[in-house]
């Protein structure tokens, strides 16, 4: 659920976020610019925004998560992934890519 500062890494990506335990997220677009929502589980769901620059469209990539369910409603997708991950967003250029490790839940017995 921590956001990290931006950063590049050393192939020519820049890293943009990582989160723990994502619930999933939100692809959205408005006029200019899009951005990515990341919200979480729990008792009250909560978000945290990666704000893409304004007046560049963007190619998104989301890799390596498996999901239940995804949901497309103009002008957003929303992606539900099948359990929390950890979740690296990066740039490279025009393209910006989400990738993930499952993060196992503690189970309760």
């Amino acid at each position: 659920m921590k956001k990290s500062k931006t950063k590049a890494v050393d192939s020519g990506e820049e890293l943009l976020a990582t989160f723990k335990s994502a619930a999933g997220i939100i692809l959205a677009v408005t006029e200019n610019r899009n951005w990515i929502e990341v919200f979480f589980d729990g008792v009250i769901m909560h978000t945290e925004t990666v704000n893409l620059p304004a007046g560049k469209f963007f190619s998104i990539y989301v890799e390596e998560i498996a999901h239940k369910t995804t949901v497309f409603e103009h002008p957003r997708t929303m992606i539900y992934f099948d359990g929390p991950y950890d979740l690296r967003v990066t740039r490279d250029g025009e393209r910006v890519i989400v990738t993930g490790t499952p993060n196992p839940r503690d189970i309760l017995a």
